[in-house]
């Protein structure tokens, strides 16, 4: 039991710096696109993504994707999968897209739905 909680707490520490690595990312995004409108979840940005940005997004991303799997394989029951399930989907999505869409609404607070 001791090794399961110690799993977890570590999927949780791993998916708190993935979030923390993604906000900090999606914060040098916005500032590389101060005036331009961010696509909040899927499109092209007015100015590209520098070359540490993509780096610390990937990095980020990464460390989720660990985490969430850490996750997974901690809770696994094939007897009961959907708290399983729902613990890992839970992990990727408060990791990485949380982050993501709260930064970008942030950023676009300010722009009018005629200005995208």
């Amino acid at each position: 039991m001791r090794i399961v909680l110690s799993m977890l707490f570590l999927g949780v520490v791993l998916a708190t710096v993935g979030a923390v690595m993604m906000t900090i990312a999606t914060a040098q995004l916005s500032r590389v696109n101060e005036g331009h409108y961010l696509p909040m979840i899927i499109g092209r940005f007015a100015v590209a993504s520098p070359f540490k940005v993509t780096a610390l997004r990937v990095g980020a991303q990464t460390v989720a994707a660990v985490a969430t799997w850490i996750v997974a394989v901690t809770t696994w029951d094939h007897r009961a999968p959907w708290p399983s399930f729902i613990a890992t989907v839970t992990t990727l999505i408060a990791a990485v897209a949380i982050p993501v869409i709260a930064m970008t609404w942030k950023h676009n607070r300010h722009f009018r739905r005629s200005n995208r």
